[in-house]
C-alpha cells in the first residue's frame, strides 16, 4: 500500500499541495489589476516577473516537498524573477533568481548588481485562488 499524506482540511478551506489554504476567490482589484498589467507565462523558456498572490515555490513536486520561497501578493516592485525551465503536468520546473531590492521602473542599481540567491524549484500551475501562477508584465504605464 502506498504512503499517502492526507489530512483534513476545516470547511472553508481547501488542500492546496499540502496545506489548507482558506477557499477565497480573487478579489476584482486582483483580477483587474492581472488583466490591465499582466500576461500569463507558461511555456518553457518564459520569464515571469508578475505572480499571483500566495504562489508557492518548491523543493520537489513529489509528496514531503518544502516550501523554499513563497510570493505574497503581485505588485510593481519586481524583486524576483522565474525562468521556467520545463513544464510538468502540475508545476512548472523554474530557476528564480531574488534581488536585494526592486528591479523595475528604471531602479537599475539592484538588478546591476546581480541576484541575491538562486533558487530552483516546482511553482504549481494554479494559485490557491485558482489563478494562473506566472505572469508577467506587459506594461507598466500608470504604476511607475
Amino acid at each position: 500500500m502506498a504512503n499517502v499524506e492526507a489530512h483534513a482540511c476545516n470547511a472553508g478551506y481547501n488542500d492546496y499541495y499540502g496545506r489548507c489554504i482558506e477557499i477565497v476567490p480573487p478579489s476584482k482589484k486582483l483580477t483587474t489589476f492581472l488583466k490591465d498589467y499582466g500576461q500569463q507565462v507558461n511555456q518553457a523558456g518564459e520569464v515571469s516577473d508578475l505572480f499571483a498572490p500566495n504562489v508557492l515555490l518548491f523543493d520537489k513536486p513529489e509528496l514531503g516537498r518544502k516550501i523554499i520561497h513563497t510570493w505574497r501578493r503581485p505588485n510593481a516592485d519586481i524583486e524576483s524573477e522565474a525562468t521556467i525551465e520545463d513544464v510538468l503536468p502540475d508545476f512548472y520546473v523554474v530557476t528564480v533568481r531574488v534581488y536585494e531590492g526592486p528591479t523595475s521602473c528604471g531602479i537599475e542599481e539592484f538588478k546591476q548588481k546581480g541576484p541575491k540567491t538562486t533558487l530552483r524549484g516546482y511553482v504549481p500551475k494554479t494559485s490557491p485562488q485558482g489563478l494562473p501562477s506566472l505572469w508577467k508584465f506587459k506594461h507598466m504605464s500608470g504604476l511607475c
